[in-house]
This record gives structure tokens, C-alpha cells and sequence, in this order.
């Protein structure tokens, strides 16, 4: 076999094993993801976004996002990160001040407060035992229906 041959047959076999990785893994967040679903959907929540919102971020600070919190409505938060133990969760009102935290588990992180004042909040997702650099994490709300 010729040296140009051997490197273009090596290429190919390492992609298609990474290739072969990468739907393993997929499937796996969508099958945390789907569990998710069922348990709060069966148990009366309704979600805000069913596919979930995806992001990647680091294990340090991971990402914080908006969270429109009303007085006496209880919501939930649901998260997975195949890549990783578990995703922590901290839920904070319109002022920063901390309301609920929820500790890393695997495969999926809930958190549920029902908030004594409205505010413009925001919900932070921390991956926790993230096996690289930066991991994929998906997450939603839910509310009660």
C-alpha cells in the first residue's frame, strides 16, 4: 500500500471511530433529557421549552440566564450534562440575593422554588465533574399547569 494511501485509510478509520462517539453521546443527553420530560410533565408541570435550551459551559462559573420569577407561582428548573456528575443549580432574584440551590446529580439536576416576591431572577447552571474542558448542558423550565 502506498504511504499516501495508508494515511488516507488511518484518517478515515480515526473518524469514523470519533464519528461513532459522538451519537453515543447525543443519545445519551437525550435520553436524560426525555426522563426529565416524563417526570415533570407526569407529575403536573408543563415545560417552557420541551426540546430544552443547549449551551456549553465550564465547570468554574457555567452560565447564568434569566429567570422571570412571580410571587406565589412555584417553577422548576431541570438540567442534564451527559459529560459530567451533574449540573448544580442556584436560582437568585432580581437583586442577586441567593433564593434555592440545587447540588450536582447524575443524570439529571432539578431545582423547584415558589418565590415569595416577582422579580427579573436568574437561574446559574454550574457543571460539576466535567470530564473536558467545557461541557454541553441542556435545561428548561417548568411550570405548573
Amino acid at each position: 500500500m502506498k504511504r499516501g494511501s495508508l494515511t488516507a485509510s488511518l484518517c478515515a478509520a480515526v473518524f469514523a471511530v470519533i464519528a461513532a462517539g459522538v451519537p453515543a453521546q447525543a443519545q445519551s443527553m437525550d435520553d436524560a433529557w426525555q426522563s426529565v420530560l416524563r417526570r415533570w410533565v407526569g407529575n403536573g408541570w408543563k415545560p417552557f421549552h420541551e426540546g430544552g435550551y443547549n449551551f456549553t459551559a465550564d465547570g468554574n462559573q457555567g452560565r447564568r440566564w434569566g429567570a422571570g420569577l412571580r410571587a406565589g407561582e412555584a417553577v422548576t428548573f431541570g438540567a442534564v450534562c451527559s459529560n459530567c456528575d451533574g449540573v448544580q443549580l442556584i436560582l437568585r432574584d432580581g437583586r442577586g440575593n441567593i433564593l434555592a440551590t440545587a447540588n450536582a446529580q447524575r443524570p439529571s439536576s432539578s431545582l423547584s422554588h415558589t418565590p415569595r416576591e416577582s422579580s427579573n431572577g436568574s437561574i446559574q447552571l454550574i457543571p460539576v465533574g466535567c470530564r473536558q474542558p467545557a461541557c454541553p448542558v441542556r435545561y428548561t423550565s417548568f411550570v405548573r399547569r
